[in-house]
C-alpha cells in the first residue's frame, strides 16, 4: 500500500491511537483454517497434506491450538474466489479438504477469542455478533453432541444471519445451534431449557424461593414471560424451546466480537484502495460514526452481561487497533461494574507461540481518580491481549475476558471488607 494515499482523517485516527501506518505495508500474512472436528480425527488433514493439496509455500500448525493451521500461499495466489486459477498455487476453496468440509476458514483472532471462553460440552453459549459464522462452527465443534450444551447466535442483519445458517448447515454443525435476526443490544432470549422433549434446565427444583415469590405476587412462569421470538433458524431439537426467563436460564458463556472500525485488518483496509477512500471515511472515520461505534460496543457488552450467569465468562474482542474501542471500553466496564466483574488473563495465550503487542495507554474514563486509573491500567496490561501485523505477523486484534462475580461476593456473608475483584493482584 502507498501510505501517501491514506486519507487525512485516517492518518489522524492512527496518530491518536498511536498506530504505526507501516502496519498497512506488511505483506504475506498467513491465512488460517481450522479442522471441522465433526469428522473423526483420523479423517482430518495434516499440515503436510494441506501443503501438498495447496502447493503452498508453507503450512504450519498453530502452536498450542490443535487443528489450527497458518497458510502462506505465496504472492501469486488470486485474492478472491471469483478470480481464475491460472497461477501456481491452488485456491483454498478448491482443495479436497475444503470441498469435503473437513476444514473451514477462520481468522486466528476469532479462534483465540473462542478459546478464551473455555467452552465445555454442557455450556450454553451466546454469540452476540455471530456473523459471518466461523465462530459458531468452532463453538459447536467444541460443544459436540454428547452433553447438553447449545450455542445461540445473534446478528442484526438478515443477510448475515442467512450466511451463518448456510455455514453451520454446510459444515453439519447445526444440531445445537439456533440463530436470531435481532439487535444484540436489546436481545433478551435466554438459554434453552429443553433439548427436544428433554428438560435440561428447570426453575422449580433449582430455586424454590423464587417460585414461591412469584406465586405470592400472583405470577406464574407463563404469566411473567414475554412473548417468544421466532428464531431465524433452529434445528428441531431447539425449535420449540419455550424461551423461559430467569436466573436459571442465563448463559454460561458470552462472546461479544463486536462491530468495529476493522482497522486491524489489512485486507479490509486495502479494499478501500479500490472502492474509494470516501466510502471508508463515511463508514468509519466520521466523528459521529466513531462515537456511535464505541457506544454500540458498550451497549453490546452490557447486553451480554445481563444475560450471563453468575460466575460466567464474557469475552470481548475487536479487530481494531483503537484505544477507545479496546482498552478504554475495558476500563469503562471495570469502573462501572466494580465488584461485580473480574478481569482475567486469557488462558494459555502464551502457549500459542505468537508474540503479543503491548497494550496501550491514553484512554479516558470520567470520574476516575489517578490511583484508580493506574490500577486499571496495570490490570489491562497484565490480562488483555493485543496482536498486530508487525509484532505478531497476524491481523490486528484485541481480546479481554471478564468473569461475573456479583453473587459470589453476596454469598461471602455480605462482607464489606473485600477489595474490588479486578484489583486483587495489583
Amino acid at each position: 500500500m502507498d501510505l501517501s494515499t491514506l486519507p487525512p482523517s485516517f492518518n489522524e485516527f492512527l496518530k491518536i491511537n498511536d498506530v504505526d501506518p507501516v502496519i498497512y505495508t506488511v505483506k504475506d500474512l498467513p491465512r488460517f483454517v481450522r479442522w471441522n472436528t465433526r469428522f473423526p480425527k483420523s479423517e482430518l488433514p495434516s499440515a503436510e497434506e494441506l501443503q501438498q493439496q495447496l502447493r503452498a509455500r508453507k503450512v504450519s500448525p498453530v502452536k498450542g491450538v490443535e487443528g489450527f493451521f497458518g497458510i502462506q500461499l505465496g504472492e501469486n495466489l488470486p485474492d478472491s474466489e471469483s478470480e481464475s486459477d491460472t497461477m501456481q498455487n491452488t485456491r483454498i476453496v478448491d482443495i479436497p479438504a475444503y470441498r469435503e468440509n473437513k476444514i473451514f476458514g477462520i481468522d486466528l483472532s476469532s479462534g483465540l477469542a473462542v478459546l478464551a471462553l473455555q467452552v465445555q460440552p454442557n455450556d450454553h453459549v451466546l454469540d452476540l455478533c455471530c456473523a459471518p459464522g466461523a465462530k459458531l462452527c468452532m463453538i459447536s465443534n467444541i460443544i459436540g453432541s454428547e452433553g447438553t450444551g447449545t450455542v445461540t447466535g445473534v446478528d442484526i442483519s438478515p443477510h448475515r444471519v442467512a450466511t451463518c445458517r448456510s455455514l453451520v448447515k454446510r459444515y453439519q454443525v447445526a444440531e445445537r445451534v439456533r440463530l436470531f435476526n435481532a439487535d444484540g443490544t436489546t436481545f433478551k432470549v435466554y438459554a434453552p431449557s429443553r433439548l427436544g422433549a428433554r428438560v435440561i434446565r428447570e426453575a422449580d427444583g433449582e430455586n424454590p424461593d423464587r417460585k414461591r415469590q412469584q406465586i405470592s405476587q400472583g405470577q406464574t412462569a407463563e404469566s411473567s414471560k414475554p412473548a417468544s421470538i421466532k428464531p431465524f433458524y433452529a434445528p428441531k431439537i431447539l425449535r420449540f424451546d419455550p424461551q423461559m426467563q430467569g436466573e436459571e436460564y442465563l448463559y454460561d458463556k458470552v462472546i461479544v466480537d463486536a462491530e468495529c472500525t476493522h482497522d486491524g485488518s489489512i485486507s479490509h483496509i486495502l479494499k478501500y484502495q479500490t472502492w474509494g477512500w470516501d466510502a471508508f471515511e463515511k463508514n468509519f472515520m466520521d466523528p459521529d460514526r466513531l462515537r456511535d461505534i464505541c457506544q454500540l460496543q458498550r451497549n453490546l457488552i452490557e447486553s451480554g452481561w445481563s444475560l450471563l450467569v453468575d460466575d460466567g465468562i464474557l469475552v470481548y474482542s475487536t479487530c481494531s487497533l483503537s484505544v477507545r474501542q479496546n482498552e478504554e471500553n475495558v476500563a469503562w466496564f471495570l469502573h462501572k461494574y466494580g465488584d461485580e466483574v473480574e478481569l482475567e488473563s486469557i488462558p494459555n495465550i502464551h502457549n500459542v507461540g505468537i508474540k503479543a503487542a503491548p497494550t496501550k495507554q491514553g484512554w479516558t474514563v470520567p470520574n476516575m481518580t489517578d490511583e484508580q486509573k493506574r490500577g486499571l491500567q496495570a490490570s489491562i496490561e497484565r490480562c488483555c491481549v493485543r496482536f498486530d501485523p508487525i509484532t505478531s505477523a497476524t491481523s490486528g486484534f484485541f481480546v479481554a475476558r471478564f468473569r461475573k462475580v456479583r453473587k459470589r461476593l453476596e454469598r461471602k456473608d455480605h462482607s464489606n471488607t473485600i477489595a474490588p475483584i479486578h484489583n486483587r493482584a495489583e
